[in-house]
């Protein structure tokens, strides 16, 4: 009988592990294909050593540090490596003997008679000492294996922490150059307004001398009114972004931080292989951790159908017997070993064992979708690279054009030749023009920002 039970025993075993080995296949196929190169058209000039160094900005570099000091996702996502720690030093404890400790006094009453006949009662105290120990053996690895998944996790933590960071670094220096921008379009609307206050004083001038009619008048006041109005929403936008960099950084939002130029772009980055790149992302390392973490959680939960063997010890002892307490023949004949196979539990390791499959598939399918994102994040950035380039040369000449046509309609409405219409229209085309061109470099800005976070480039240059 307990031949055919070890032969049942070994069965499932081997069918444990060869199931874990043909998943693990299974589950690899499943993962979509990585190519060898990317399919936009991207020249890098030079080694990424510290993008935030590369900017040649003091002001990026110290908000930035503020951030990662400051952040306060920063700070929980810390927090959540110290929980996730010490759950993995915890998990060791149960490979290890539990051991209590108990103490009594007992009292023991008895009663005689004494020589009077008189019924008299005597008291006796005696102290005790009771000592149990509880251990199962990981004979099948089950509970190391939910110790190391659950280390896996602290990792896996960890790499989240790194790619917070990271995210915690882009999205400053994306809002400090917001902030930047949204600047130099305060600017743009407080010399627009000046303009147009001028071309006001100019056609009062002409209209008090008959030249103009009241319409000529009464469109450029409109024109200064609108001015107005825009220059207040500009100043709002750069309120706004200084409060939400100031959030960021961990700062009191008071909209009381300087802007600054906005920086020409450095060389761009000489970027890897897909399968080079992709590794080094720290939200791709933490899901391939949490696969791992996934794999054995599903074998800890196939060994569960596997008998468990405990040991119980138990000894007590008074203080009558304190002598003997430690005699090995006492000692072992107090010690227990048991080989224990459930046989039912109402379907919970059943169960238990399909949720941790279940979740399994669900983390290699999030994996995939990481895996596919992190890629179309790199191809993205690199396209725009050129496109937002051919664009801001672009902005560039339609600007001269529209500055040379603002001046040159300018002169022929002072010589009564334009109308004012045609000067109004030729100024708005000029401050569009403007207005574009200085979006369009940030926009450029932005994407080197994103692309330096997508392929993971090193934050600060290495001493």
């Amino acid at each position: 009988m307990i031949n055919k039970n070890l032969k049942i025993l070994f069965i499932s075993l081997s069918l444990i592990i060869t199931g874990c080995a043909s998943n693990k296949k299974k589950y690899i196929e499943r993962l979509p294909d990585i190519p060898s190169n990317w399919s936009s058209i991207y020249e890098g000039l030079e080694n990424s050593n510290g993008w935030i160094d590369s900017f040649e900005d003091q002001r990026l570099y110290a908000l930035i540090n503020e951030a990662l000091e400051n952040n306060k996702d920063l700070g929980i996502a810390y927090e959540n490596i110290k929980i996730a720690r010490a759950r993995a030093g915890a998990s060791l404890a149960p490979l290890l003997p539990t051991v209590s400790v108990g103490a009594a006094k007992s009292q023991i009453s008895t009663t005689y008679q004494d020589s009077a006949g008189e019924i008299q009662r005597n008291y006796n105290y005696r102290d005790s000492l009771t000592t149990q120990l509880n251990w199962e053996i990981d004979i099948w690895g089950r509970l190391s294996t939910k110790s190391r998944a659950s280390y896996l996790n602290a990792k896996a933590v960890y790499s989240d922490y790194e790619a917070a960071k990271l995210s915690i670094v882009g999205l400053t220096a994306q809002a400090w150059y917001l902030f930047c921008e949204a600047k130099l379009q305060t600017d743009l609307a407080q010399r627009n307004l000046e303009t147009r206050l001028s071309t006001l004083k100019r056609v009062e001038s002409r209209y008090n001398k008959g030249i103009v009619q009241s319409r000529d008048l009464r469109l450029a006041r409109s024109e200064v009114e609108s001015r107005k109005a825009e220059l207040l929403n500009r100043e709002k936008a750069m309120s706004e972004a200084a409060r939400n960099l100031e959030i960021i950084i961990g700062r009191y939002p008071s909209a009381n931080t300087s802007p600054k130029v906005l920086p020409e772009l450095p060389p761009k980055p000489s970027i890897g292989s897909p399968e080079d790149v992709l590794k080094n992302r720290p939200d791709i390392i933490s899901s391939e951790i949490q696969l791992e973490q996934a794999g054995l959680e599903v074998t800890a939960a196939r060994l569960a159908f596997l008998p468990s063997l405990n040991i119980t010890a138990q000894w007590s002892t008074s203080e009558r017997d304190w002598s003997d307490a430690f005699d090995p023949d006492r000692l072992a004949g107090n010690i227990i070993g048991s080989l224990t196979q459930s046989i039912f539990q109402g379907g919970t390791r059943i169960a238990q064992s399909k949720v941790t499959e279940s979740q399994m598939r669900i983390i290699l399918n999030q994996y995939a979708k990481t895996l596919l994102g992190a890629a179309r994040e790199i191809e993205d950035a690199m396209f725009a690279e050129n496109i937002l380039l051919e664009r801001e040369n672009a902005l560039s000449n339609a600007f001269k054009e529209a500055k040379a046509a603002e001046d040159l309609t300018i002169d022929q409405y002072n010589k009564g030749v334009a109308t004012i219409f045609e000067l109004l229209d030729a100024q708005s085309r000029s401050l569009n023009a403007e207005s574009l061109l200085i979006n369009s470099h940030l926009l450029r800005i932005t994407n080197r920002i994103k692309l330096h976070l997508a392929i993971s480039s090193p934050l600060f240059e290495e001493i």
